[in-house]
């Protein structure tokens, strides 16, 4: 017999931002129904460094770029939902960091200090005392300046624990998407969707069917065939650290470019090591070099900007990340989160995992305006069916194998 499920709202996708959306509209009334074939929060969400960016790492050529503004809000949206009274409850998430620092080598702090001086971002950046640096550049031989940032840094695997924990019941693990599995009439309005898992099928349709999905989303754009949207991906190859000491920092290193020469995060794995996250312009350029060459760059790198510290113990381990956004003419980063309507089809990606906030506000806007309102729900096919198990984090998924 044929198997069916309804909702109002059907989300392919379960990174950061399809479950905040996911919450964002069953708070609001709207049944909604999430599907993926993968970890939750196991694409791009769980290589997240976990920073709440606010713009100011976006600014460091002194020219207040469309991006930097539409960060600027956000480190305030998300302390709000960490400390329970925002539009989503997370206080059960740890924050790493209260605040996230920039540092810049003595050449380049005279050019930070300037810059400060006449942006309007300069309220969200307090220059510090020495005394108040964090402990790993309170030594002798450090000679840059400190700045910290308004900025977060919060527990990544814990922010997707949540989200889940109340949608459970919304959630639902599936084969790989195909696109004869999305059923779409002569206009390119979707008509339902076909979802398999072990053998079993459900034809669900909804109102609206939203496509979060990262490099998933490549489904329904190439079904689709349509001029206006298209993806691309931006490649990082990042690196672990298994530090032979524990200084937790958070924190990005002043270059000569208009991005980071390096951000560092901290975290710990379940046995308590101290593992740094490396990313900034090292991960960029990286995308060039083999793991081989790749590690020597950054033990090259934590050697000139750490000399008092000792690596020569510390185990190292790189993977890639394949950012998949929007396509841009100029190939960059898009300059904010984007979503695209196509008849009852939208396509979206926050690009950031702290811009999932307004990616949930752009889409809810898109539905009002739609003046799509709470109508379908029926999900007794799909009870029996799992739930897909939350992703690792990185750290402990990587380092057991590929390190050096």
């Amino acid at each position: 017999m044929k198997k069916n499920a309804a909702a109002d709202v059907v989300i392919f996708g379960g990174g950061v931002a399809g479950l905040w959306l996911l919450n964002r509209l069953r708070k609001s009334g709207f049944s909604a129904l999430l599907f993926d074939s993968g970890a939750l929060g196991g694409g791009q969400t769980h290589k997240s460094q976990g920073i709440i960016h606010g713009g100011m790492k976006y600014a460091l050529q002194g020219v207040l770029t469309h991006e930097a503004n539409a960060m600027a809000e956000m480190p305030e949206r998300w302390k709000q939902c960490l400390e329970g009274s925002g539009e989503i409850n997370l206080s059960g998430v740890s924050t790493l960091s209260a605040q996230h620092y920039l540092w810049a080598p003595t050449q380049l702090a005279s050019k930070l200090t300037g810059f400060l001086a006449s942006s309007a971002l300069a309220s969200k950046v307090e220059p510090l005392a020495k005394e108040n640096y964090p402990t790993i550049f309170q030594n002798l031989n450090f000679k840059g300046r400190v700045f910290a940032l308004d900025e977060i840094v919060i527990d990544v695997p814990a922010m997707v624990r949540e989200l889940v924990k109340a949608n459970q019941d919304a959630i639902f693990k599936i084969e790989p998407v195909s696109q004869e599995a999305l059923k779409l009439d002569q206009h390119g309005k979707m008509i339902s969707a076909i979802v398999y898992m072990s053998g079993q099928s459900v034809e669900v349709t909804a109102q609206q069917f939203i496509f979060t999905a990262g490099a998933g989303n490549e489904v329904i754009i190439n079904k689709l065939n349509h001029s206006d949207i298209a993806m691309q991906r931006r490649p990082l190859h990042m690196v672990l650290v298994k530090t032979p000491f524990d200084y937790p920092l958070y924190a990005h290193c002043l270059g000569f470019g208009a991005r980071p020469r390096l951000t560092i995060t901290t975290h710990h794995m379940q046995d308590g090591s101290s593992i740094w996250y490396l990313g900034g312009l090292l991960a960029e350029e990286g995308t060039k070099r083999d793991t081989h060459t790749q590690i020597e760059s950054a033990r090259e790198e934590l050697r000139a900007l750490f000399p008092w510290l000792d690596f020569s113990t510390a185990e190292f381990a790189t993977f890639m990340i394949d950012r998949a956004e929007p396509l841009q003419k100029s190939g960059l980063k898009p300059e904010s989160s984007y979503v695209k309507v196509i008849e009852n089809i939208m396509i979206a990606w926050p690009t950031k995992l702290a811009l999932a906030p307004k990616l949930a506000d752009d889409i809810m806007w898109q539905l009002h305006q739609a003046k799509i309102t709470p109508q379908l729900f029926d999900t007794r096919d799909l009870r029996s069916w799992p739930m897909p198990s939350l992703a690792k984090p990185i750290w402990e998924e990587l380092f057991c194998k590929n390190v050096m």
